[in-house]
């Protein structure tokens, strides 16, 4: 699975997107939140992301016609918007 991970060099603050093609198997959502997870752990956050939870978004997201979700993690929390 391909994970496009930048950071940015001001204020450290991470952007991670995955896209919905990618999500193939139950392991691909399984690293896809360890990812998150550990990216969040750097800022002290727990993202509170379940497998189920992301399972759900990719579903949404790909119902609304997008293509990916990107999350942004920094020291004001974790965001996450879909992008077409």
């Amino acid at each position: 699975m391909k994970t496009d991970i930048s950071i940015d060099p001001k204020n450290m603050d991470a952007r991670i997107e995955f896209k919905f093609d990618d999500f193939n198997s139950p392991v691909d959502f399984k690293n896809s939140v360890a990812i998150i997870s550990m990216i969040a752990g750097d800022f002290s956050l727990d993202p509170e992301l379940e497998l189920e939870d992301l399972n759900d978004l990719v579903i949404q997201g790909k119902e609304a016609g997008n293509s990916s979700i990107v999350f942004e993690i920094g020291e004001d929390g974790i965001e996450a918007e879909f992008t077409k």
